[in-house]
C-alpha cells in the first residue's frame, strides 16, 4: 500500500508526496519522514504525529502535540484514517488530503474533493484575510484533474476541455466577424455621406459648362435667316463636360459635340440641302473668368462619346481620374454625378434673384460670359446607386436631366466610370451612363 500526502496549504503547499513506510514521522524535526518547515509551520511541533500501517489500516496518533491533530475538521488523539480525509497538523497549521493508493493504477479522487481542494490550494492571504482567486483556483483544479483522477477522467476532461475551447474560439471568431462587418457596413456609410463633398472639393473645378451655338449653311455657304430681319438663325444649347489630362482633352457625349449626330431627321433644313455650322463652341470652368474654345478631337462610332480640347496654357485645373480597373460596376453601388443639368437656367436658380433677372436679359452667350464674371458656374451634384449594368450602359437613378449630357459619374472611390449620356421621361428612377471604357478606348489612341 501507498500512503498519499496532497499539501492543501503550509510550506509544502502544492506538494504531493507518497510514502510505502509501515511508519511514517510527521513533524518540524530533520528526522521526520513527513517534515515540515519548523520557521513556516509554527503550529506543527518537531514531533507532532505518526501513522502506522497494521492490518491494511492506517492510524494516525498524536504525540501529545501543543496544538493538537485534526481529521476532518475534529480533534482527534488516535484513529483510522481513510482515503480523503483532511488531516490539519496543529489549529491553523499545514492541512494535507490523505490517499490511499492500494495497487498499481490510479488514483480516483473524487471531483468534489477536487473541487475543495483546488478552492483550499487558491486561498491567499490579502489584507488580513484569505481571498480565492479565479486564475489560483482553475490553475489548481487542473493540477488536482491531472494527479489526482483516473485515465477516463482525464480523458473526459481533456475532451471537455477541447470542445470548450473550440467554442470559446468559434464564438469570438463569430463576434469578431460580426464586429468586423458592422464596423465596414458603417465605414461604407459614413464614407457614402461623404464622398460627395469630397468629390465636389477634389474635381468640381474639372467638370465644365459646355455652350454651343451653331447655324445651317446652304451650298454656297449662306447661312439659313429669319425673314424680316434677315438675323442669322441659330441653334443654342449647353452640356457638360470634364478634363481628363494636364494637356487639354476633354470627354463630353458626342451628341454635345456634334448636336446634329442621329437627329437629322429632326432637322427638317437639313434634309432641304442644310448642312451645320459651329459658330461657337466653349467651356466655362467654375472660377476661371473667360470661357475656353472647344475643339472636337474624337467622336467614338459605337457609342455617345466624343473627345474635345482646349489650350490649358495658364489655367490650373484639376484632372479627373478615369476607372482603368477594366471591372464592371457593381449594381447598387452608391455613385455621385456632376453636371450642369437644366443649363443656365438651373444656374439662374441659384443665383440672387436681382441679378439673376439682369442677366437673363442678355443673350446665349453673353449671359453665361455674366455668370462667370459673378463666379456663379459650379456643376451640380446628386448622388445615388446604380440600378442595372448593362453592355452598352450603366443605369442609376442620381438624378439629372437635359443639359447634365456629357457629366462624370463617380463610384465610391471617387473614379469616373461612366459619362451621363440620357434620362428616361416619366421614371426619376433611370438615368443612363455610357460605360467609361468606350471613352478609354477614344484615349488609347491620343499621344499625350
Amino acid at each position: 500500500m501507498k500512503a498519499i500526502f496532497v499539501h492543501l496549504s503550509g510550506s509544502k503547499r502544492g506538494k504531493t508526496e507518497f510514502f510505502t513506510d509501515s511508519k511514517i514521522s510527521i513533524g518540524t524535526d530533520s528526522s521526520c519522514n513527513l517534515r515540515f518547515n519548523q520557521f513556516k509551520d509554527e503550529n506543527t511541533a518537531p514531533f507532532h504525529a505518526e501513522i502506522n500501517l497494521k492490518e491494511c489500516d492506517y492510524i494516525l496518533k498524536d504525540l501529545d502535540s501543543p496544538e493538537g491533530t485534526f481529521v476532518n475538521n475534529r480533534l482527534i488523539k488516535e484513529v483510522v484514517i481513510h482515503d480523503g480525509d483532511l488531516i490539519e497538523y496543529g489549529d491553523n497549521g499545514p492541512r494535507v488530503r490523505f490517499r490511499i493508493k492500494t495497487e498499481e493504477g490510479d488514483v480516483c479522487k473524487p471531483f468534489r474533493e477536487m473541487l475543495a481542494d483546488s478552492m483550499d490550494l487558491a486561498r491567499e492571504p490579502h489584507k488580513g484575510r484569505k481571498l480565492t482567486t479565479a486564475v489560483a483556483f482553475f490553475k489548481s483544479l487542473l493540477i488536482e484533474a491531472f494527479t489526482q483522477s483516473s485515465f477516463k477522467f482525464k480523458l473526459v476532461t481533456l475532451l471537455i476541455f477541447f470542445l470548450t475551447t473550440i467554442g470559446i474560439g468559434t464564438l469570438f471568431y463569430t463576434i469578431y466577424t460580426n464586429l468586423t462587418e458592422t464596423s465596414k457596413r458603417v465605414g461604407l456609410l459614413e464614407f457614402e455621406s461623404h464622398i460627395g463633398e469630397k468629390i465636389i472639393k477634389d474635381f468640381s473645378k474639372g467638370v465644365c459648362l459646355i455652350q454651343c451655338s451653331y447655324s445651317l449653311i446652304d451650298e454656297s455657304g449662306e447661312p439659313l435667316k429669319a425673314w424680316g430681319n434677315g438675323r442669322v438663325l441659330t441653334n443654342n444649347y449647353t452640356g457638360t463636360g470634364f478634363i481628363v489630362h494636364k494637356n487639354g482633352k476633354v470627354l463630353t457625349n458626342r451628341h454635345i459635340a456634334e448636336p446634329w449626330w442621329q437627329k437629322k431627321a429632326y432637322f427638317v433644313s437639313i434634309e432641304e440641302g442644310f448642312k451645320p455650322r459651329i459658330e461657337e463652341f466653349r467651356a466655362f470652368f467654375p472660377n476661371v473668368k473667360n470661357p475656353v474654345p472647344l475643339k472636337v478631337e474624337k467622336v467614338s462610332e459605337v457609342a455617345d462619346v466624343a473627345l474635345l480640347s482646349f489650350d490649358p496654357v495658364g489655367i490650373d485645373i484639376p484632372v479627373l481620374e478615369l476607372d482603368l480597373s477594366g471591372m464592371d460596376a457593381i449594381e447598387g453601388e452608391p455613385v455621385v454625378l456632376l453636371g450642369y443639368p437644366a443649363g443656365l437656367n438651373a444656374l439662374f436658380a441659384k443665383t440672387d434673384p436681382d441679378i439673376a433677372k439682369e442677366i437673363s436679359k442678355l443673350p446665349f452667350l453673353e449671359a453665361a460670359q455674366e455668370l462667370s464674371n459673378h463666379r456663379l458656374i459650379r456643376p451640380l451634384t446628386t448622388q445615388g446607386h446604380i440600378s442595372d449594368v448593362l453592355k452598352e450602359r450603366i443605369i442609376y437613378d442620381a438624378q439629372t436631366t437635359v443639359g447634365g449630357s456629357g457629366g462624370p459619374l463617380f463610384n465610391n472611390k471617387g473614379k469616373v466610370i461612366a459619362i451621363n449620356y440620357g434620362i428616361f421621361r416619366g421614371f426619376r428612377g433611370a438615368n443612363f451612363g455610357v460605360p467609361i471604357k468606350y471613352a478609354i478606348e477614344l484615349l488609347e489612341d491620343e499621344k499625350y
